[in-house]
């Protein structure tokens, strides 16, 4: 795609409170880990400086750092972007349907559907 194409179109940039937010949420998956700063933007082939501004909501997370950050520290994405953590229930559910097809997925919401309906 080219440069120009790519700038006409709309993208979604965060807030400042969002980037704060996210690098929150980063800080506090990070200790509860028991790892340093340090140790984690050795991961991710950062400076310290870099991590510590994205902690800080300085710069926003890149989403290639947030996927290894997810990974590293055990966290899903949703938690990490938004806050919303998924529940032990829900990723289970999520690793019964990898593997299967599409139908087989949807008999399952249907089954649900007629349960929950």
């Amino acid at each position: 795609m080219k440069k120009e194409a790519v700038a006409k179109k709309d993208v979604r940039q965060f807030t400042e409170e969002e980037c704060q937010a996210m690098g929150a949420r980063i800080r506090e998956a990070r200790e509860e880990a028991g790892m340093k700063q340090i140790e984690l933007a050795e991961f991710l082939a950062i400076g310290k400086n870099q991590m510590y501004r994205i902690e800080n909501g300085q710069t926003p997370c890149k989403t290639e750092y947030l996927f290894e950050i997810s990974q590293i520290l055990g966290v899903s994405l949703d938690y990490l972007y938004f806050g919303e953590a998924v529940s032990n229930e829900m990723r289970e559910m999520m690793e019964m349907c990898q593997g299967r097809g599409i139908r087989e997925i949807r008999k399952a919401v249907d089954i649900l559907r007629a349960f929950f309906g």
